[in-house]
């Protein structure tokens, strides 16, 4: 916009400013002016409540500010890049090889006891274990990496204060710690829809360097938030069925690009290591990246 690019000035001074300057400098209509007027209005109400969400240790950062995760911005389509993050924790975390777990709510034991094993040992590695905070494949990463004092973030398919108490209790300590990263891209007071489950999901694949698909349906969260990982160019590893088990979704991701993971396994190591490889590899070449030219003039837009 001409006030941002043009003259230079920031959107807290756009928003200071009065209707005659907006008329003058930024030619705007009188529809938006009246618009610009209302929400001129909301900004003492906006105030408060970033003041009370930083007394109960909630931040909040939007798409134009500089620590906003650079992977959603250059992997994701310009309408599926949240405006504005909500968060509790340090957000260094987030500078670390960073792998997702997706699956299941209703994963068998094998599913599970994979899930475990992989995230206690790429959390001991260093890397930060990205999950949505569901029962099932997400709760299991969770505990995985958490288990060994690793680092790991939640994506939330809800609003922050719609964790639960005993959520709370299990959570603060380990955020105050420095190995818990809360996300949330809702309003600290919207609940959990499945619409928004899914949006949840497309935030877990995008932070994400690699995708590991623990166990997947053919339909459902986890099966669309692989191919939407498929769709991005992302690498995305499956795990390999076990004799007598049969899970349809997994076996039709391999077939289309997935590379499989062997579970069960007699070495961690020598199985898991090529995914910490493949991660870094992965990092470096994002790094090197500019942001699309149709996000640039997404985050410039008034």
């Amino acid at each position: 916009m001409i006030w941002c690019k043009q003259l230079g000035q920031t959107l807290e001074a756009f928003f200071a400013a009065d209707v005659p300057t907006w008329r003058e400098t930024c030619h705007l209509s009188e529809e938006a002016l009246q618009k610009l007027v209302v929400a001129q209005a909301k900004l003492t109400g906006q105030a408060f409540l970033v003041e009370q969400l930083q007394h109960e240790g909630i931040q909040m950062m939007t798409v134009l500010d500089e620590q906003y995760p650079s992977l959603v911005k250059k992997f994701l389509n310009r309408n599926q890049i949240p405006p504005m993050l909500f968060y509790m924790g340090q957000l260094d975390i987030l500078q670390r090889e960073t792998i997702a777990i997706i699956g299941s709510r209703n994963a068998s034991e094998a599913s599970l006891a994979f899930t475990r094993t992989l995230a206690a040992y790429l959390a001991a590695q260093g890397a930060n274990v990205i999950s949505g905070y569901a029962r099932g494949v997400d709760r299991t990463a969770y505990e995985g990496a958490t288990g060994t004092d690793g680092c790991t973030t939640v994506v939330l398919p809800h609003g922050i204060h719609k964790l639960s108490k005993a959520q709370m209790r299990d959570l603060q300590p380990r955020i105050e710690a420095g190995n818990v990263l809360v996300l949330s891209q809702f309003h600290p007071d919207m609940p959990w829809m499945v619409s928004r489950a899914m949006e949840r999901n497309h935030i877990v694949t995008g932070l994400a360097q690699i995708v590991i698909v623990a166990e997947s349906d053919s339909k459902g969260g986890t099966w669309e938030g692989a191919n939407h990982a498929l769709k991005q160019g992302r690498k995305l590893y499956v795990r390999q069925t076990v004799a007598g088990e049969s899970l349809p979704g997994n076996a039709l991701l391999l077939e289309q690009g997935g590379v499989a993971v062997a579970w069960p396994v007699e070495h961690i190591e020598q199985a898991f290591a090529v995914l910490l490889h493949e991660s870094e590899t992965v990092q470096q070449k994002v790094q090197a990246m500019p942001v699309p030219p149709e996000q640039m003039s997404l985050f410039s837009a008034s």
